[in-house]
């Protein structure tokens, strides 16, 4: 499976109520970008995984994917909604902004 089936399965997986499945679906999708060596694919699956732990309310097990998400800069702009949201869930996180 390429990168978007492993994030497309995860979606699937969590309208069925396992996210257990989930998130293992997007570690998956982590692995099969950095086997692409693929950046945005990269920054779009660690994005995912970060707002999903996020959503479970697992801020500690988040943080490292949302703040690797927005030390992530293209110029091109293909990651720029990842990179906003993740910073608004990171200052969610510090309480910075209500949730």
């Amino acid at each position: 499976m390429n990168v978007q089936e492993h994030i497309q399965r995860s979606r699937e997986l969590l309208a069925r109520g396992q996210p257990e499945l989930a998130e293992s679906a997007l570690s998956d999708a982590i692995d099969a970008a950095v086997a692409t060596e693929d950046i945005v694919l990269l920054t779009q699956a660690r994005f995912a995984l970060g707002e999903l732990l996020f959503q479970q309310g697992r801020d500690d097990e988040a943080l490292p994917y949302l703040q690797a998400v927005v030390r992530t800069e293209r110029v091109d702009g293909s990651v720029d909604a990842e990179v906003k949201a993740s910073a608004r869930m990171l200052r969610q996180i510090r309480g910075i902004e209500p949730r």
